[in-house]
């Protein structure tokens, strides 16, 4: 239920956006740090998302994204543990950013969080809170605004409510302005 309820936001959204916006996708690879009334459990993340270029307020950008974080010990050829602890993050954020000369740019974040908490075998819960995130990047786009877009980032995830679910991630981010 709660993936539809996102599904039809998410689609309200794009679909309702007048036909001259322009959309990014990016994805974003990395190392992360998350817990759940446990201990931390170092993994690695991948994430996909996409942002419109039409702003919710002035130079603050919608962006959808899905993360999953999982225990490193999942790719590790020699390990055959039957269960592997994992984090899997749907946000909403609104996304600013703040150019120093052409090229090299500071972004911001800052959103609402839905995580399906599955650190434990017996645990399947969905618990709510914010997302905050920054990156450095470099532009690589050209004149009409299409191309490519990479940085290093970081992004912290809080919840309130369960068993307080939290990850901290540091990432490779590659975007792709259409």
């Amino acid at each position: 239920m709660k993936i539809k309820i996102i599904l039809l936001i998410c689609s309200i959204i794009f679909v309702n956006a007048p036909s001259q916006t322009r959309f990014s996708v990016g994805s974003k690879l990395g190392y992360s740090s998350f817990n759940s009334s446990s201990p931390s459990i170092n993994g690695y993340l991948i994430s996909i998302y996409a942002q419109a270029d039409q702003p919710l307020f002035e130079e603050v950008y919608p962006r959808l994204s899905l993360s999953l974080m999982k225990d490193i010990n999942s790719i590790l050829p020699a390990d055959k543990t039957p269960y592997y602890p994992q984090l899997l993050s749907f946000s909403f954020s609104g996304v600013t950013a703040q150019y120093f000369d052409s090229r090299i740019f500071l972004e911001e974040s800052v959103g609402i969080l839905l995580i399906n908490d599955k650190t434990f075998i017996d645990r399947n819960s969905w618990e709510y809170g914010v997302s905050l995130s920054f990156l450095a990047g470099l532009d690589m786009r050209n004149f009409n605004l299409q191309g490519w877009q990479t940085g290093i980032g970081a992004e912290y995830g809080l919840t309130f409510s369960g068993l307080l679910p939290n990850y901290l991630n540091f990432y490779l981010q590659f975007q792709y302005d259409f």
